[in-house]
């Protein structure tokens, strides 16, 4: 069973007495003398202790420097038929043409 421990700066200001404050300071001392147990234990097992890996910087907010309607250099759209030059048209006759169709010019 784990619970979820509010962090100081989560706790209103009204809240925060001195007897809180202490208890918070007692469960921070708490979960660290239980991880160094466990450590401890895990190394007279023969397995590694939990390492100590710092969060992903990744999945931080990033600081709003632009406007999100900026885009980045070259992205607009442009038209890529004006490039092209056609030289000559040709029909295609179809393969099969079902009774009662007829053919409508474009």
């Amino acid at each position: 069973m784990t619970v979820q421990i509010p962090k100081i700066s989560d706790i209103p200001e009204a809240d925060r007495t001195p007897l809180v404050l202490l208890l918070m300071e007692a469960v921070a001392q708490l979960k660290e003398e239980n991880q160094l147990l466990k450590d401890e234990i895990a190394r007279l097992k023969g397995q590694k202790p939990k390492s100590k890996i710092e969060p992903s910087k990744l999945e931080k907010p990033r600081p709003k420097t632009k406007s999100l309607d900026l885009k980045r250099p070259g992205s607009e759209k442009r038209s890529k038929t004006r490039q092209i030059t056609i030289h000559n048209t040709v029909t295609i006759p179809p393969e099969s043409i079902p009774e009662g169709s007829r053919f409508k010019r474009l």
